[in-house]
């Protein structure tokens, strides 16, 4: 507050000390996303609305549901769930009446229901004491607590038929597909495939009707939130008609072109979208909601009147410098399935590089990259590690500035800062002195994470990434030594590839399997908002609508001419390269951050015991274990793409 009696905020006209009004805000934060560390977008909203006076409590429901699936008294519900099922199936089965499908729901049912329910949640209790203590760096131990949640994910899926619910990587599938808005309203109201009907009623509904909020808001961060989002958005509504509800998140942005076409969305679902950043646009909202600005001024706005979807002009981007410490105050921090407590941290917001033809992230920012000095990086993130007694973070920025990488890490050192961190970051020719690396490993840097997309530069060169192999090589080589894990992301068919360019990428990763200890290699996908979609022409592809898909985040593609492998060559080579070459990567140990923790509790990415045991059987191979996957941040908004896109824990709404 300003001692001239105004409620300074920086954008629009501040408002009296006597005029302002306080309300409480809740704020949501949807499946499905990884259980191991909070998502950065609500601690920002937070931090700005109570700095503004307003009470607010945030609830990260991913965690909450994957704690409550692993109990005893969520097992024993569902159990009594397939129980009424198996009757009315078995009813209709004497009957005659069976279609095919309830045959297959009927087959299903009947197998689980041998299970014995009470050992099952023993075993999954178990697992959630094994991933949050000490017994995590057991790795036989952490692989049969996975395994024991994989299982029960199976078991619940079973009373959601034909749904199929998937503990990590985030497969999660209930038979509508996001895109096509016709089915994922009728998903929001399908009480036998739509778990998070259950997880509302069970863990949202009881909370609003306990804190009473005037306005919720739901940051939707990934397609595969989208249905959860909604769902909840749709019930509170139904339930507290006259509780606002704002929607904002990654998604919201990349389909605000869509979004007025769907006025049901509009007063149905929710009352409004935050565009972009969220941090002020919401606070601002707030008041407009209490009467203190015109709505019509709040920018990043969209909401519904009566002459239909209105989307304001104006669009506010945050300063980065001035924004106040992300609060976490209200998460659930010891819940999350790591023994030690991981925090995300946002020193930049979009790419310092942002030319690559193939990205779309920046979409979800209006403006060109921004970023704090490392001085003030240093300044936070000790913050954050002495209010939260967090030693490990998750740095998610889009890519890490080579000139920050290196001056963070040097002040890391020279003030013995002590934490642990992991990052993504480009191949960079200013990365390459020894020094650097020892330098980032001695500061904490445990794990890396790179786009590497292809090892032919003159495919880098179509994609605008510029990368030489030569120094794609020396940064893997450099960091290695200096004891950083690193994972590659890689994949087939970027348009004009030839089979030959594609098979160099896939030799590359196998010749330097020793440095490259992770790997994700799938195929090329054209997101909407990237620049090949925006101009298909000047890439030789013909982007291909489909009427049905009308909240498109990709869209299917051919070639102009037959140079090149096509989609379905990519896809086939991506099938291949995890059936025969995969095998030196296979881990049973998939999550990013597990992998972290490995690293900073045995100091080193020489890990052996992480990997899937070879077995000589026969004359033939084979790997142990029940599982092994990809070090994965599991799905992305649109299928396989990688880290790329998921890793980032974006701030804003």
């Amino acid at each position: 507050m300003s001692t001239t009696g105004l409620v300074q905020i920086d954008g629009l006209t501040p408002i009296k000390k006597e005029d302002h009004k306080t309300s409480k805000v809740m704020l949501l934060f949807p499946p499905e996303w990884v259980p191991t560390a909070p998502y950065l977008a609500l601690p920002c909203l937070t931090a700005i609305l109570r700095g503004a006076g307003h009470t607010v409590v945030q609830r990260d429901i991913n965690i909450e549901m994957y704690d409550h699936f692993f109990t005893t008294e969520f097992l024993i519900w569902v159990r009594a769930r397939q129980a009424m099922h198996l009757k009315a199936l078995q009813m209709k089965e004497k009957r005659g009446e069976l279609t095919d499908h309830e045959a297959g729901q009927l087959s299903i049912l009947e197998q689980v229901m041998t299970l014995d329910v009470f050992d099952l949640a023993a075993r999954a209790e178990e697992a959630k004491n094994v991933v949050r203590g000490q017994q995590f760096y057991e790795a036989d131990k952490l692989e049969a607590a996975l395994n024991s949640f994989r299982e029960t994910m199976q078991f619940i899926s079973s009373a959601y038929y034909p749904a199929s619910l998937v503990f990590y990587p985030m497969e999660s599938n209930l038979g509508y597909r996001p895109g096509v808005s016709k089915e994922l309203l009728a998903c929001l109201d399908d009480e036998q495939v739509n778990v998070y009907r259950d997880i509302c009623n069970q863990l949202v509904l009881p909370s609003v009707s306990k804190e009473k909020p005037q306005v919720v808001g739901i940051s939707i961060g990934t397609q595969m939130q989208l249905i959860a989002g909604l769902t909840f958005c749709k019930m509170i509504k139904e339930t507290f008609p006259n509780v606002h509800i704002v929607v904002g998140g990654n998604v919201i942005t990349r389909l605000q072109e869509e979004l007025p076409n769907h006025e049901r969305f509009f007063g149905e679902v929710f009352d409004s979208a935050i565009l972009y950043e969220g941090e002020h646009a919401l606070l601002w909202l707030i008041e407009a909601l209490n009467g203190q600005r015109d709505i019509a001024s709040v920018p990043n706005l969209m909401y519904r009147t009566a002459a239909g979807v209105q989307q304001n002009k104006e669009v506010y981007t945050e300063k980065t410098t001035a924004l106040p410490l992300p609060d976490f105050d209200g998460f659930p921090l010891d819940l999350y399935f790591v023994p030690e407590r991981i925090i995300p941290y946002l020193a930049t917001r979009g790419c310092y590089w942002g030319r690559c033809t193939f990205c779309d992230h920046g979409q979800g920012y209006f403006d060109q990259y921004r970023g704090m000095t490392a001085q003030l990086v240093v300044e936070q993130v000790k913050a954050l590690r002495d209010k939260y007694q967090c030693r490990h973070f998750l740095f998610a920025d889009e890519s890490y500035p080579p000139a920050l990488f290196k001056r963070v890490s040097q002040i890391l050192v020279d003030q013995n800062v002590g934490i642990k961190w992991t990052t993504l970051i480009r191949f960079e020719e200013t990365l390459q002195d020894q020094a650097v690396w020892d330098l980032a490993a001695k500061a904490g840097c445990c794990t890396l994470y790179y786009g590497m997309e292809s090892a032919n530069e003159r495919v880098l060169n179509l994609m605008d990434k510029h990368a030489k192999k030569s120094v794609i090589q020396n940064n893997l080589h450099q960091a290695a030594k200096a004891g950083i894990w690193n994972h590659v992301m890689a994949f087939y068919g970027f348009p004009g590839e030839t089979m030959d360019e594609a098979l160099e990428t896939r030799q590359f990763v196998i010749d330097n399997q020793p440095v490259i200890h992770s790997v994700e290699l799938f195929y090329f996908v054209a997101y909407r908002h990237t620049p090949m979609v925006r101009n298909p022409e000047k890439f030789g592809i013909t982007i291909h609508k489909q009427e049905e898909y009308d909240l498109p985040l990709d869209y299917y593609y051919t070639l102009n001419e037959p140079v090149g492998i096509s989609c379905m060559d990519a896809m086939q080579l991506c099938e291949e390269f995890y059936k025969n070459d995969f095998q030196p990567w296979a881990v049973r140990v998939n999550a990013r951050e597990h992998v972290f923790l490995y690293i900073s509790k045995f100091g080193t990415n020489r890990l052996p015991q992480i990997y899937a045991q070879r077995q000589t059987v026969g004359a033939s191979d084979s790997v142990s274990g029940l599982v092994t996957w990809p070090v994965s941040m599991g799905e992305g908004e649109d299928g396989k793409e990688g880290m790329s896109r998921v890793m980032s824990h974006g701030a804003g709404s």
